[in-house]
């Protein structure tokens, strides 16, 4: 039987300071941005997290 794995079992605080990062430098980076398309990147990096096989 597959052992299920939440989120939070893998979202370490390294791993959140990362995304909280990433995001931070695509919205300097960028002139304009919308904040949903800041939060579809926060939400694609956390769903990279959860897939990840570690």
């Amino acid at each position: 039987m597959k052992k299920v794995t939440s989120i939070s079992d893998k979202l370490t605080q390294q791993k959140f300071q990362e995304i909280l990062l990433n995001t931070y430098l695509k919205g300097t980076e960028e002139k304009s941005i919308k904040v949903s398309d800041l939060i579809e990147e926060i939400k694609q990096q956390v769903l990279n997290i959860k897939a990840d096989k570690k």
